[in-house]
Protein backbone atom coordinates (compact mmCIF):
# COMPACT_ATOMS: atom_id res chain seq x y z
CA UNK A 1 0.00 0.00 0.00
CA UNK A 2 1.78 3.38 -0.77
CA UNK A 3 1.78 6.09 1.20
CA UNK A 4 -1.21 8.17 -0.38
CA UNK A 5 -3.61 5.02 -0.39
CA UNK A 6 -2.43 4.86 3.64
CA UNK A 7 -3.37 8.31 4.47
CA UNK A 8 -6.62 8.19 2.32
CA UNK A 9 -7.67 4.57 4.18
CA UNK A 10 -6.28 6.51 7.87
CA UNK A 11 -8.39 9.31 7.26
CA UNK A 12 -11.49 7.31 6.40
CA UNK A 13 -11.05 5.26 9.65
CA UNK A 14 -11.11 8.63 11.59
CA UNK A 15 -14.18 9.80 9.86
CA UNK A 16 -15.68 6.32 11.03
CA UNK A 17 -14.85 6.67 14.43
CA UNK A 18 -15.68 10.24 14.93
CA UNK A 19 -18.77 9.90 13.55
CA UNK A 20 -20.31 6.78 15.61
CA UNK A 21 -19.00 8.49 18.39
CA UNK A 22 -21.26 11.37 17.67
CA UNK A 23 -24.13 8.92 16.16
CA UNK A 24 -24.06 6.94 19.82
CA UNK A 25 -23.63 10.69 21.85
CA UNK A 26 -26.14 12.74 20.32
CA UNK A 27 -28.13 10.74 17.75
CA UNK A 28 -28.00 9.46 14.54
CA UNK A 29 -30.61 12.01 13.00
CA UNK A 30 -29.04 14.86 15.07
CA UNK A 31 -25.97 14.64 13.98
CA UNK A 32 -25.76 16.65 10.50
CA UNK A 33 -22.37 15.85 8.35
CA UNK A 34 -20.56 19.31 9.05
CA UNK A 35 -20.29 18.30 12.72
CA UNK A 36 -18.86 14.62 11.33
CA UNK A 37 -16.17 16.79 9.41
CA UNK A 38 -15.74 18.95 12.19
CA UNK A 39 -14.79 16.19 14.87
CA UNK A 40 -12.59 14.27 12.26
CA UNK A 41 -11.01 17.28 11.51
CA UNK A 42 -11.27 17.61 8.02
CA UNK A 43 -13.04 20.31 5.61
CA UNK A 44 -16.84 19.06 4.77
CA UNK A 45 -16.01 18.78 1.15
CA UNK A 46 -13.16 16.03 2.27
CA UNK A 47 -15.47 14.26 3.96
CA UNK A 48 -18.25 14.00 1.36
CA UNK A 49 -15.29 13.08 -1.04
CA UNK A 50 -15.24 9.50 1.26
CA UNK A 51 -18.70 9.56 2.02
CA UNK A 52 -21.91 11.19 0.46
CA UNK A 53 -24.39 10.42 2.98
CA UNK A 54 -24.51 10.03 6.88
CA UNK A 55 -26.17 6.70 5.59
CA UNK A 56 -22.88 5.21 3.77
CA UNK A 57 -20.72 6.54 6.52
CA UNK A 58 -23.46 4.04 9.39
CA UNK A 59 -23.11 1.64 6.76
CA UNK A 60 -19.59 1.19 6.04
CA UNK A 61 -18.61 -1.05 8.67
CA UNK A 62 -21.27 -3.90 7.17
CA UNK A 63 -19.82 -3.45 3.78
CA UNK A 64 -16.35 -4.43 4.98
CA UNK A 65 -16.50 -7.82 3.56
CA UNK A 66 -17.38 -9.14 -0.50
CA UNK A 67 -19.25 -12.10 -0.24
CA UNK A 68 -19.57 -12.29 -3.57
CA UNK A 69 -16.10 -12.37 -4.28
CA UNK A 70 -15.25 -14.74 -1.84
CA UNK A 71 -17.88 -17.42 -3.43
CA UNK A 72 -16.25 -16.48 -6.85
CA UNK A 73 -12.66 -17.37 -5.56
CA UNK A 74 -13.68 -20.62 -3.91
CA UNK A 75 -15.70 -21.77 -7.20
CA UNK A 76 -12.81 -21.67 -9.24
CA UNK A 77 -11.33 -25.24 -7.27
CA UNK A 78 -14.45 -26.06 -5.56
CA UNK A 79 -18.04 -27.40 -5.90
CA UNK A 80 -20.56 -24.67 -6.07
CA UNK A 81 -22.26 -25.51 -2.71
CA UNK A 82 -18.34 -26.04 -1.22
CA UNK A 83 -17.89 -22.50 -2.27
CA UNK A 84 -20.80 -20.73 -0.73
CA UNK A 85 -20.46 -22.89 2.68
CA UNK A 86 -16.81 -21.36 2.22
CA UNK A 87 -17.83 -17.79 1.68
CA UNK A 88 -20.80 -18.20 4.09
CA UNK A 89 -17.65 -19.13 7.20
CA UNK A 90 -15.51 -16.38 6.01
CA UNK A 91 -17.90 -13.75 6.63
CA UNK A 92 -18.82 -15.16 10.20
CA UNK A 93 -15.28 -15.14 10.85
CA UNK A 94 -15.35 -11.29 9.39
CA UNK A 95 -18.01 -10.55 11.89
CA UNK A 96 -16.12 -12.06 14.68
CA UNK A 97 -12.68 -10.18 14.69
CA UNK A 98 -14.93 -6.56 13.80
CA UNK A 99 -17.02 -7.81 16.91
CA UNK A 100 -17.42 -4.20 18.46
CA UNK A 101 -17.87 -2.32 15.89
CA UNK A 102 -20.36 -3.95 13.87
CA UNK A 103 -21.90 -4.54 17.59
CA UNK A 104 -21.86 -0.69 17.90
CA UNK A 105 -23.46 -0.37 14.24
CA UNK A 106 -25.97 -2.82 14.45
CA UNK A 107 -27.71 -1.20 17.59
CA UNK A 108 -27.92 2.10 15.88
CA UNK A 109 -29.02 0.93 12.38
CA UNK A 110 -31.84 -0.77 14.70
CA UNK A 111 -32.83 2.70 16.03
CA UNK A 112 -33.36 4.37 12.73
CA UNK A 113 -35.25 3.86 9.79
CA UNK A 114 -33.37 5.36 6.87
CA UNK A 115 -30.26 3.32 7.64
CA UNK A 116 -32.35 0.14 8.13
CA UNK A 117 -34.10 0.92 4.69
CA UNK A 118 -30.45 1.04 3.40
CA UNK A 119 -29.21 -2.22 4.69
CA UNK A 120 -32.19 -3.88 2.57
CA UNK A 121 -31.30 -2.12 -0.82
CA UNK A 122 -27.72 -3.35 -0.08
CA UNK A 123 -28.65 -6.88 0.96
CA UNK A 124 -31.01 -6.68 -2.26
CA UNK A 125 -28.25 -5.34 -4.61
CA UNK A 126 -25.92 -8.14 -2.92
CA UNK A 127 -28.49 -10.85 -3.66
CA UNK A 128 -29.04 -9.49 -7.49
CA UNK A 129 -24.94 -10.22 -7.75
CA UNK A 130 -24.68 -13.41 -6.12
CA UNK A 131 -27.43 -14.44 -8.08
CA UNK A 132 -25.88 -13.21 -11.76
CA UNK A 133 -22.70 -15.07 -10.41
CA UNK A 134 -24.45 -18.68 -9.72
CA UNK A 135 -26.48 -18.44 -12.61
CA UNK A 136 -22.82 -17.97 -14.48
CA UNK A 137 -21.28 -20.92 -12.63
CA UNK A 138 -23.93 -23.09 -13.09
CA UNK A 139 -24.76 -21.82 -16.64
CA UNK A 140 -28.54 -21.34 -15.68
CA UNK A 141 -30.71 -18.57 -16.28
CA UNK A 142 -30.33 -15.77 -13.78
CA UNK A 143 -33.97 -16.02 -12.61
CA UNK A 144 -33.85 -20.09 -13.08
CA UNK A 145 -35.94 -21.37 -9.38
CA UNK A 146 -32.94 -23.32 -8.31
CA UNK A 147 -30.51 -20.20 -8.64
CA UNK A 148 -33.08 -17.94 -7.03
CA UNK A 149 -33.87 -20.05 -4.16
CA UNK A 150 -30.55 -20.94 -3.40
CA UNK A 151 -29.25 -17.32 -3.18
CA UNK A 152 -32.62 -16.58 -0.92
CA UNK A 153 -31.90 -19.21 1.22
CA UNK A 154 -28.16 -17.92 1.99
CA UNK A 155 -29.10 -14.31 2.25
CA UNK A 156 -32.70 -14.25 3.91
CA UNK A 157 -32.67 -17.82 5.81
CA UNK A 158 -28.49 -18.26 6.15
CA UNK A 159 -26.75 -15.03 7.08
CA UNK A 160 -29.93 -13.80 8.31
CA UNK A 161 -30.26 -16.36 11.17
CA UNK A 162 -26.40 -16.10 11.91
CA UNK A 163 -26.43 -12.35 12.44
CA UNK A 164 -29.77 -12.45 14.26
CA UNK A 165 -28.36 -14.89 17.03
CA UNK A 166 -24.92 -13.30 17.28
CA UNK A 167 -26.07 -9.75 17.31
CA UNK A 168 -28.87 -11.61 20.38
CA UNK A 169 -25.68 -12.93 22.20
CA UNK A 170 -23.88 -9.50 21.97
CA UNK A 171 -21.07 -11.43 20.52
CA UNK A 172 -20.24 -13.76 23.11
CA UNK A 173 -20.84 -16.44 20.83
CA UNK A 174 -18.59 -16.97 17.78
CA UNK A 175 -20.15 -15.93 14.57
CA UNK A 176 -18.34 -18.97 12.71
CA UNK A 177 -19.46 -21.55 15.60
CA UNK A 178 -22.86 -20.18 14.94
CA UNK A 179 -23.04 -20.53 10.91
CA UNK A 180 -20.90 -24.32 11.48
CA UNK A 181 -24.34 -25.05 13.51
CA UNK A 182 -26.48 -23.75 10.96
CA UNK A 183 -24.85 -25.28 7.91
CA UNK A 184 -24.74 -28.88 9.39
CA UNK A 185 -28.55 -28.15 10.30
CA UNK A 186 -29.18 -28.58 6.79
CA UNK A 187 -26.67 -30.77 5.65
CA UNK A 188 -28.13 -33.53 8.30
CA UNK A 189 -31.19 -32.50 6.78
CA UNK A 190 -32.96 -31.40 10.12
CA UNK A 191 -34.49 -28.31 8.88
CA UNK A 192 -38.11 -29.49 8.08
CA UNK A 193 -38.61 -28.23 4.34
CA UNK A 194 -42.46 -28.15 3.43
CA UNK A 195 -43.88 -30.65 1.60
CA UNK A 196 -47.11 -32.35 -0.32
CA UNK A 197 -48.62 -35.62 0.82
CA UNK A 198 -47.95 -38.16 -2.02
CA UNK A 199 -50.56 -38.87 -4.06
CA UNK A 200 -52.17 -42.05 -3.37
Amino acid sequence: MGLREAKAKKTRKRILSEALQLFGRNGYEQTTMEAIAEAAEVSPSTLYRYFLTKDLILLDPLVGYDLIASFSLHAVNLPVEEALAKAILEWAKWQDRNAEEILRVRSLIDQNIMPRARVWDLISQSERDLNARLAEKLHLPEDDLQVVLSVRLLFLTITYTVADLWKASAGRSSAVAIAEQVLRMFAEHKVLIPRKAPRQ
